[in-house]
């Protein structure tokens, strides 16, 4: 009877360690060392109940408020930019690269203004917006815009504007100006945005203007274009295949633009230009964006600027969490 047992056993014993080799060598239900490591810890309190993995992160406490619903203050960092958005913006990546590609483009002693713009809203970024700068052939997009509203379009001279606008010829932009002049352009360019023209200045066609006041003529822009009114379609046809654009060059595939660059380089006339200003349509809203240098015909170089410009609307206008309210 007891050598039954003995054997019995020694039989138990050895089935055992076969369905364990067995579950090793087919990789059965026993886990991987890698396997073990994935696996949460559990602990149970004091009463035996399981309590939560030890690496579980807690879910902050509160309903979250995005920043589009947060509300909006006004304040002006250490670096002289203008925000309008929500106190957690102030503490965004996206704000800090805006801030290091304004400082990249002005190390050698350039002006850089900048006006941002969100349209419904009315958040932005702003920088030097008041000061007064050469345009170059970004003011073509002014003139051909007053021409449309003043004459229920281009009267007669669509291909000129187009030439104008698309190809930024200077020697059509000359001949909307022999066939309608300047005196209701500078009527027109007081009223929408608040800017005289330099009457000292040799070519009229070329007044200095502020971000501010390119914003403003490109939010009536916007107005028009949306007003369906005559020679509206048209005129924003042309503003959305401009060429040399640095906005439409990086905006362009992902939203509806409408801009007009202008460029000068440093030479005798001592009016050096890198601009851009547009509207942008984006998925969190349509905005205004001028950008106005000093910078010697460079347009490649303002391209960082419009890319973290478009990022920081993005980000104070979108639905990421500001904070959190209780």
């Amino acid at each position: 009877m007891k050598k039954r047992v003995v054997v019995i056993l020694a039989v138990l014993v050895l089935l055992a360690g076969g369905i364990a080799a067995t579950r090793i060598l087919t990789g059965g239900s026993l886990p991987t060392p890698e396997q073990a490591e994935n696996v949460e810890r559990t602990t149970s309190d004091e009463n035996g109940e399981e309590a939560a993995p030890e690496n579980s992160v807690e879910e902050p406490a509160g309903t979250p408020v995005t920043m589009a619903e947060a509300p909006v203050f006004t304040t002006t960092t250490e670096s002289g930019l203008t925000v309008t958005a929500p106190n957690a913006f102030l503490q965004t990546q996206e704000l800090s690269d805006v801030e290091g590609a304004v400082a990249k483009l002005s190390a050698n002693g350039n002006t850089v203004c900048v006006a941002l713009v969100d349209l419904e809203t009315r958040r932005g970024l702003w920088l030097n917006a008041d000061e007064l700068m050469y345009p170059a052939s970004s003011i073509k997009a002014a003139y051909c815009l007053y021409l449309y509203e003043a004459n229920g379009g281009a009267a007669g001279m669509s291909a000129t504007v187009e030439d104008a606008l698309v190809n930024s010829s200077n020697d059509s932009y000359r001949n909307l100006y022999f066939a309608f002049g300047l005196s209701g352009f500078e009527t027109w360019l007081s009223r929408v945005g608040g800017i005289d023209l330099d009457p000292y200045r040799a070519q009229q066609l070329y007044p200095d203007v502020s971000a501010n006041a390119l914003a403003a003529v490109w939010e009536e822009f916007w107005h028009f274009k949306t007003s369906g009114s005559a020679g509206a379609s048209e005129l924003a046809g042309y503003l959305s295949r401009t060429t040399s654009s640095p906005i439409g060059e990086e905006l362009r595939d992902t939203c509806d633009v409408w801009c007009k660059p202008g460029w000068f380089p440093l030479d005798e006339n001592g009016i050096p230009a890198t601009n851009d200003a547009g509207v942008i349509d984006s998925e969190t809203g349509p905005y205004v964006m001028v950008i106005l240098t000093d910078v010697s015909s460079d347009l490649e170089s303002i391209k960082p600027l419009i890319r973290a410009l478009d990022a920081a609307h993005t980000k104070m206008c979108g639905n990421d969490v500001a904070y959190y309210e209780e």
